[in-house]
């Protein structure tokens, strides 16, 4: 339960043997490839960079081909859905069962088909597009019944067809009312504009020409040869017949649907491989040989070299040391329990620790698990967290990260069900429960008990703060930093409980004296660093003054008596509501049954939320704030994360 001991490791191999290295280092999984273009020590040597594998643009290609043709089958594959799908989750391989069946799989054949099918289909709707624009361009012109090819032959005429604004309607009808020797027509009309259709005869076509260039006429360009009825008869004629071709198109691509499947594996195996031909950019290189070098774990030291040597055979050199603790270069992978594995994501949302530090993992998981508890604490609502956790866990086939997530909340769902006896809640009270507290009248006890929790969890963040100190060879400032500390709230917790409580005089005296004397150690020592007296003496009384800060830091863990009693008087509401609303009748008990799941269900996912939230703040702000540093980097596997497999 720590962080994982690395090796670093060099190796020398030849140029022509890297792409089965890299194979067979995939497998293996757990390499660190260190990026040696940055290490100046061996590009002053003259080594230089690894020239990128051509490999890996077609592989970049295949991806986006295959990423395309699935989204384009997507749109076509009829999933499984309910309870039955959700069961069977995704397909898991290994590594050389991926790789085999990636080999079985045309995906360069059927995603040019795809593509082929998609683009006709699109060409089919852009035809479409550009009919329907037609239609609407002849549509307002229905009335003319004339063909169109007809009319511009009628001689010693000039024909005007186009739209005027619908504003102008009475002005541009009275105007051409006035001019002889003209014919019109309001041939349609919408919200805007007009339409015209109006023929001039001889001297009077430049007047005609005018009188609608004053009323901002807009010639219509109509297409077609008959009448414009005619016309779009023709084309939607011609849209039904290319829609006719789009749904063959969709046809033939719902037969093409069930490879989805294999183009999804298809890319999985591709990501893998791009990463494996992208990681030669960490290698340097002489004429022929490769340099590598990276980390692995010291207790997968002889299954490396084992994969090493079924790829190169005995031609390579390889070197393997332990690192040094203190490499803040040293990746970091932790391995914790069954129990404590299932808190790591809230280690890594804060920072992964320093090599040469220790894993909060499991110290900060019991504390969380209690304060969580203390929060949420309801007997009903844990049991459903406990019952719908293990029926997931168990019937579903789950992503690791899923797994691991609903393991977490499987293992607070005790916590929640023990403080929900303790408090005697069982769905707010809906059946009575007997209970150590009653948390309507138990408040003050209970604000006791989680500043008490703040205290334990405060010293021992403190402790541990001792330890790594003492581990790292400096007892004297465990002593400075903590010893003192311990010394100055202890005696002063003591000292002040003296005063609201009877103790012997004894105890009073002795709590002050080692109030007094921690106090003093802070302030001779907490500016010790600093090179003047005055200095140190300002640096001492400077860190005396944190003091507050830890007050403030105790009246914090206050919340985790207030949102237990939130929650619980929350519950309580939705229970009186829905009695209240029984009492009216059989339609008011239906009525009542749905305020209470509503209210409960609702109550259920803000607590579980605030509890989460709350308790991750006391973790981060009060626990590893007395500590914790972080700041390691992520140990990154050799294999890409799977989009659509699971890959173990």
């Amino acid at each position: 339960m720590a962080i994982v001991k690395m090796s670093q490791f060099s190796l020398f191999a030849f140029d022509d043997h890297k792409e089965e290295l890299l194979k067979h280092l995939q497998r293996f999984e757990y390499v660190h490839f260190s990026n040696l273009e940055e290490d100046k020590d061996l590009t002053s040597l003259g080594l230089k960079g690894v020239r990128t594998p051509e490999g890996l643009t077609e592989v970049e290609e295949q991806l986006t081909r295959i990423n395309s043709c699935i989204e384009t089958l997507s749109k076509y594959f009829v999933k499984e859905t309910g309870l039955k799908a959700m069961k069977k989750g995704q397909d898991t391989y290994t590594f050389a069962e991926l790789e085999e069946k990636s080999h079985q799989i045309d995906s360069n054949r059927l995603c040019i088909q795809v593509r082929d099918l998609w683009k006709e289909r699109e060409g089919h709707k852009q035809a479409i597009d550009k009919l329907m624009v037609q239609i609407g361009e002849l549509k307002p012109w229905k009335g003319i019944s004339s063909p169109l090819k007809d009319l511009d032959t009628i001689r010693e005429t000039e024909l005007f067809i186009g739209t005027v604004p619908r504003k102008l309607k009475e002005k541009v009808i009275t105007d051409l009312s006035e001019v002889e020797g003209i014919y019109y027509e309001v041939v349609d009309e919408d919200k805007e504009s007009l339409y015209l259709l109006v023929m001039s005869y001889g001297q009077e076509a430049e007047k005609t020409k005018e009188l609608l260039r004053n009323s901002s006429f807009t010639k219509a360009i109509l297409h077609g040869e008959g009448a414009p009825s005619e016309e779009i008869t023709i084309l939607e004629a011609k849209i039904a017949l290319l829609q006719e071709q789009i749904l063959e198109i969709d046809e033939k691509l719902k037969e093409l649907a069930p490879s989805l499947e294999e183009l999804k594996l298809m890319y999985d195996y591709l990501s893998n491989k791009k990463l494996r031909l992208a990681s030669t950019e960490n290698f340097v290189m002489t004429e022929k040989v490769n340099v590598i070098k990276g980390f692995i774990p010291s207790d997968k030291a002889s299954d490396f070299e084992e994969r090493i040597k079924e790829a190169l055979g005995s031609v390579y050199y390889l070197e393997l040391e332990e690192v040094d603790k203190d490499d803040p270069n040293v990746p970091i992978l932790l391995k914790n329990s069954d129990f404590a594995s299932t808190f790591e994501s809230l280690t890594s949302m804060y920072a992964l620790p320093q090599y040469n530090e220790v894993d909060p993992t499991p110290l900060l998981a019991p504390f969380y698990l209690i304060f969580f508890g203390m929060m949420a604490a309801d007997v009903g609502y844990g049991l459903i967290m406990l019952i719908a956790s293990m029926f997931v866990l168990k019937n579903f086939n789950l992503k690791d990260n899923t797994r691991m997530f609903l393991k977490f909340f499987y293992y607070l769902s005790f916590s929640v069900i023990i403080w929900g006896f303790i408090y005697g809640s069982l769905f707010g009270g809906i059946i009575p429960l007997p209970g150590i507290f009653d948390p309507a009248e138990d408040y003050n006890t209970l604000l006791i008990l989680s500043i008490a929790f703040g205290l334990i969890h405060i010293y021992f963040a403190l402790g541990i703060k001792a330890y790594k100190l003492i581990k790292s060879g400096k007892p004297r400032d465990a002593l400075y930093d903590v010893g003192f500390w311990y010394m100055a709230l202890t005696g002063s917790i003591v000292y002040l409980l003296n005063i609201v409580m009877t103790m012997p005089p004894i105890l009073k005296t002795i709590s002050l004296v080692v109030m007094v004397l921690g106090m003093l150690g802070i302030v001779a020592t907490g500016g010790r660093e600093a090179k003047s007296v005055a200095g140190r003496v300002g640096g001492g009384v400077y860190a005396l003054y944190g003091i507050s800060g830890y007050v403030g830091d105790f009246v914090s863990y206050s919340r985790l008596m207030a949102l237990g009693l939130a929650g619980g008087f929350i519950a309580g509401a939705v229970n009186m509501m829905a009695g209240m609303v029984a009492q009216s009748g059989p339609i008011g008990f239906v009525f009542a049954i749905i305020i209470f799941i509503f209210g409960q269900t609702f109550n259920l996912g803000l607590s579980l939320l605030g509890a989460y939230v709350h308790t991750i703040r006391l973790t981060f702000v009060e626990f590893f704030g007395k500590f914790y540093e972080g700041g390691g980097k992520s140990f990154n596997t050799f294999k890409s994360k799977p989009k659509y497999i699971n890959l173990k």
